[in-house]
């Protein structure tokens, strides 16, 4: 919570309303999907910026969101730097 909370107030915004923005942009257009054979999950991950009023990019994101393969249940999301 703390690690979206701080992307979020970036934009006036609450982490939990910007991490389900964030997630499901990831998957419905995901910049990579990895199998990992040894829990049996997808991560997937792509880009979020974060742009001022202005339109410039002020930062990058590539959160990482972790899909159960059997299930699709989304396991874990988290925001990483990139």
């Amino acid at each position: 919570m703390g690690d979206w909370n701080n992307i979020a107030v970036q934009i006036g915004d609450n982490w939990r309303s910007f991490a389900d923005f964030a997630i499901e942009q990831i998957l419905i257009a995901p910049e990579s999907a990895t199998y990992k054979s040894g829990n049996d999950t997808y991560a997937f991950t792509a880009p979020v910026q974060i742009r001022d009023s202005d339109g410039n990019v002020v930062s990058t994101y590539r959160p990482l969101v972790s899909v159960a393969n059997e299930s699709r249940n989304i396991i874990t999301a988290y925001p990483r730097r990139g």
